[in-house]
This record gives structure tokens, C-alpha cells and sequence, in this order.
């Protein structure tokens, strides 16, 4: 079994903090305050005894580049991972880095030059070959990878490793050479999180974000993920594993798309005993607001939004864009 029961004193603390979550004695903000801090303690001593008890939850996000090397990566193997991630090889198509590898190696006949190759195309001859790469079902995600291609090659001459090289004690500035290409934010946080496990680059970096952790993260200490956009998810990691908040990306990712998906199987899940959803759903009541105020402060009208409903407001300079 995987989950693994509190001690009788974790018990006790996790039925206290729920008790004063229910019902809250008064709204004192040192109380809420030591709260807060006290549930973030232990869901953050449950996601690392996890993470270290269970190999599984602590190891890579995926295999493709073995195991962790201080080596530098060579080109090929550097532009078949990176091609790998930009077909969201998190996306559950395990064929993804398979077909890849034959595209390559069978297709192009293992180029030097990966994205050259791609570039040999039109845009419209790539799009017409959808069905016989079979890179990806997605047929935007096909045709995404020439738009990668051609700006890998004006930015980077073409091979990926430039991305981090020269940068391996920066992983915020890999993030954002990585931006340059146009991709999503979460597969750019996922290729610096894979290059940080396996010891090309090192330092601390953000969890993805995406909607999987927001998910587990506002359930496990908010009592509600319907509502928690990545930047919030990524401000609770920073308060749970402040030193290395990557470090949570796998069990979360885990636990969103094992036990805590749309549907929660909160009965299975490894971390029920310590998730306030789970506890308050059990006990059929919900936490009071208070808490989660605390966390990311009372919503606010925007400024803007008040400006357009003053009708003697003159809107012309308000749109930037």
C-alpha cells in the first residue's frame, strides 16, 4: 500500500485545524494565520514522506534521457527530447517519444541538423504529412512543431542545447529562452524541471502550474481547486517546499491524475488523511472562507472593470492592446 497512515499526535493536529476550519472560535488574524501555517506544515510533510517513501513519486517525470548525467547531452539526443516535450509528452500518449525516435532515425535518416530537416519542408507539404509522421493525434500539434523548428533555428542555429547552455545555474532564464518558442508555459516548466532532474542544470525552479496541481493543491489546503489559477498554485508550492518548490511537481502530478482527477477518488488517494477536501467532504461541511482570504487575500473589482461601468469615464486610452 501506498498510503501510509498519521502518527496519533498528526491525527490529533489535522481533526484541530479542521475543527477551527469548520467553525472558527473568532476571526483573529493570528489565528488564522498560525493555522494556515500549521496545515502547510503538514501537507508538506505528507508530499515529501511520499516523495521518499515511494520511489515512483520521486523519480523523473520521464525516461527519455536515462538516468541523471553530469555529461553534457549531445545534439541529437538534446533536439529528440526537446521534440519529445513540445508533443506534451505529459499529454498520456505514451507513443509520443517511440514515434519520435522512428521519425528521426526511420524518416529522416538521423540528421545532424533536426530542425533543418523539418525546416526542408513547406509549411504546407509538413501539414500534408500529418497522417504519415504520426507525431501526435493533434493536428495543431503537428503543425506547431514546424513553427518550433523554425525558430529554434533562427534563435539557436538549430540545436537545442543553446537553450541552457551557459545558463545551467539559471533555471529561470532557461524557462524563459524557452519562451522564445512560443510553446506553453507548462511545457516550458516541464522541460526545466526534466533538465533539472537529470542534472544538466541545477537551482531552484517553480512547480508547472498547470491545471493537475491547481487542482491538488487548492483541494489538499484550501478545501476547493475549481478556482486556483497556476500563479496561485505556484505561490502555495513556494510555501510548502520553499527551498525547491520543483520538487513537488511529480507527486502532485501523480495524485492529480491517479486519485485526484474531476471526479476525486478520495478513498484511494495517498494523502486523504491530510487533504482538507477530503476530511471535509467525509464530514459533509466546508471550510470557512476565511481561510483561503488569508491566503490570497478578499477578490477585488479591478480598477479597470470600474472605469468601464462610469459612464463619464473616457475609455479611450484603456485598451492597450
Amino acid at each position: 500500500m501506498i498510503r501510509k497512515h498519521l502518527s496519533s499526535d498528526g491525527e490529533n493536529r489535522i481533526s484541530e485545524l479542521i475543527a477551527l476550519m469548520a467553525q472558527p472560535p473568532s476571526h483573529d488574524p493570528e489565528m488564522i494565520k498560525k493555522v494556515t501555517c500549521d496545515l502547510v506544515r503538514v501537507v508538506a510533510s505528507a508530499l515529501m514522506r511520499l516523495r521518499e517513501n515511494n520511489p515512483r513519486f520521486g523519480e523523473s517525470e520521464c525516461s527519455i534521457l536515462g538516468e541523471a548525467s553530469t555529461v553534457p547531452m549531445g545534439r541529437k539526443e538534446a533536439n529528440a527530447f526537446l521534440c519529445a516535450c513540445f508533443l506534451e509528452i505529459r499529454s498520456g500518449n505514451t507513443d509520443i517519444w517511440d514515434n519520435v525516435e522512428f521519425f528521426a532515425e526511420e524518416v529522416l535518416d538521423d540528421p545532424e541538423n533536426f530542425w533543418q530537416s523539418i525546416l526542408d519542408h513547406t509549411e504546407e507539404g509538413w501539414n500534408e504529412r500529418f497522417f504519415d509522421y504520426n507525431l501526435h493525434p493533434d493536428e495543431k500539434v503537428h503543425a506547431r512543431i514546424y513553427h518550433i523548428a523554425n525558430l529554434i533555428v533562427r534563435f539557436y542555429a538549430g540545436d537545442g542545447r543553446q537553450i541552457w547552455m551557459g545558463y545551467e545555474q539559471d533555471p529561470e532564464s532557461v524557462y524563459k529562452r524557452l519562451l522564445m518558442l512560443q510553446i506553453p508555459r507548462s511545457i516550458a516548466c516541464l522541460i526545466v524541471g526534466i533538465l533539472k532532474d537529470k542534472g544538466y542544470i541545477q537551482g531552484p525552479f517553480d512547480i508547472v502550474g498547470d491545471i493537475v496541481d491547481s487542482r491538488v493543491l487548492g483541494r489538499m489546503i484550501c478545501g476547493d481547486g475549481s478556482s486556483i489559477t497556476p500563479m496561485k498554485a505556484r505561490r502555495l508550492a513556494r510555501m510548502i517546499a520553499p527551498v525547491d518548490p520543483w520538487v513537488l511537481d511529480r507527486p502532485l502530478y501523480l495524485i492529480g491524475s491517479s486519485w485526484c482527477g474531476p471526479g476525486p477518488k478520495c478513498r484511494a488517494c495517498p494523502v486523504r488523511d491530510v487533504c482538507v477536501f477530503s476530511i471535509f467532504e467525509e464530514r459533509g461541511i466546508r471550510p470557512d472562507p476565511i481561510f483561503r482570504d488569508h491566503l490570497f487575500g478578499k477578490k477585488s473589482v479591478q480598477k479597470t472593470l470600474k472605469k468601464w461601468q462610469d459612464p463619464d469615464m473616457d475609455h479611450s486610452l484603456d485598451r492597450q492592446y
